[in-house]
């Protein structure tokens, strides 16, 4: 499965090694906090992007 921030390969459920998004599965929202991340999918794209750090 590929990371829904970065596109690297990640495990479903898994923290990606390259951006440090937890993966929350086929059913994560842009808009949603979920899990232990502190941002939304749609907030760490947008930080990804802009070279800061995904939280």
């Amino acid at each position: 499965m590929k990371c829904p921030v970065c596109g690297k390969e990640a495990d479903m459920f898994d923290i990606c090694e390259n951006c440090n998004w937890q993966n929350n599965g086929p059913k994560e929202t842009e808009d949603d906090l979920s899990g232990p991340n502190k941002m939304t999918l749609k907030e760490a794209r947008e930080a990804y992007k802009k070279g800061e750090k995904i939280v």
